[in-house]
């Protein structure tokens, strides 16, 4: 019997914790093939580095190579710190930029810069635009009025969905409809999707749901997340300090993983009354003596971290496997 069911996978923002999903995303590769992941999902749905790998899947690129990316340009992206970070974000965006724009154009042509629209499956991003104070979800055009987003760059939607803010500045560029015109369209301002929609299952669930005209009951979702910290109390009440929020930038993680734990909360409840809709989340949670920055680049934590991934991903890797990849 053929899955009438509709597949979304969603992906949390965090970081350099990226490597977490990605590293699952390469086991399941290992049992149906590299770069088939966007043959088995009908929506994907991905903020911050889950966008970039989000989008990356929709191009057929291997979940390894994306997570080789991560493990290999940790340093590069968040090695160096600027000096005056009371005028700019703790980062350039350059060097990910070019990683990032490198990567996508090598699985699409080999020279020019894939669009929404070279997507091989359905996209929503989530980002936001400081210029006009509101919500912006990126999508590819699989709807007849959904046309505003298709040539928007992959790159420039990856660095925009993965702008955080103090981490990098606001992503600002401009692209043109096509090679020939000389009226560009502007693309500015945009930050980081985590702001609103650090896990982006909601999301996807609404799109299918009103765009796609699926019931709950019709859609599996596979969420993954990135990894959260305990906040406790009893670790943090005698530094509650501007600078202890702000230096390590853990207000912004802070908020970010609050944000994918109450969407977490709701979609599991949704689960609980009705059953037919199939949800399952992937994450771990750090204790007191392991914990992985955003902006982590020590290659031994990295390391374990991936290795725990590993051992989260295979106590659930049948029931994975039977779920999502399978005709069932």
């Amino acid at each position: 019997m053929i899955d009438q069911k509709i597949k979304i996978l969603s992906l949390d923002g965090g970081g350099i914790r990226g490597v977490f999903p990605a590293k699952i995303l390469s086991l399941i590769e290992e049992e149906i093939g590299e770069g088939e992941l966007h043959k088995h999902f009908n929506v994907i749905c991905g903020t911050s580095t889950g966008g970039i790998i989000a989008l990356a899947i929709s191009l057929g690129v291997p979940a390894k190579e994306i997570l080789q990316l991560y493990q290999e340009n940790a340093k590069t992206i968040f090695g160096k710190k600027r000096n005056n970070i009371f005028k700019k974000a703790f980062y350039s965006n350059k060097p990910l930029e070019h990683l990032i724009r490198e990567l996508f154009k090598k699985y699409h042509d080999g020279k020019n810069d894939p669009k929404i629209k070279d997507a091989k499956t359905k996209l929503l991003i989530p980002t936001y635009s400081l210029l006009e104070g509101s919500t912006q979800i990126i999508k590819t055009p699989h709807k007849e009025d959904l046309t505003t987003d298709q040539h928007i760059p992959m790159y420039m939607v990856a660095m925009a969905t993965s702008a955080a803010p103090t981490f990098f500045n606001a992503y600002s560029g401009s692209y043109t409809k096509k090679e020939t015109d000389s009226h560009s369209e502007d693309f500015s301002h945009k930050v980081d999707g985590g702001v609103f929609a650090n896990n982006p299952s909601m999301i996807g669930i609404v799109e299918a749901q009103t765009r796609l005209q699926k019931d709950l009951s019709q859609i599996k979702m596979l969420s993954l997340g990135t990894g959260h910290r305990k906040y406790s109390q009893a670790n943090s009440k005698k530094r509650w300090s501007v600078f202890y929020w702000i230096w390590k930038k853990r207000i912004i993680d802070l908020f970010m993983q609050s944000q994918s734990q109450i969407t977490h909360n709701s979609v599991s409840v949704l689960s609980k009354f009705n059953n037919d809709f199939e949800y399952r989340r992937i994450d771990q949670s750090f204790d007191q003596n392991f914990n992985v920055k955003m902006d982590e680049t020590n290659p031994d934590k990295l390391k374990k971290f991936i290795e725990r991934s590993s051992r989260i991903f295979q106590t659930q890797k049948q029931d994975v496997l039977d779920t999502y990849f399978s005709n069932r």
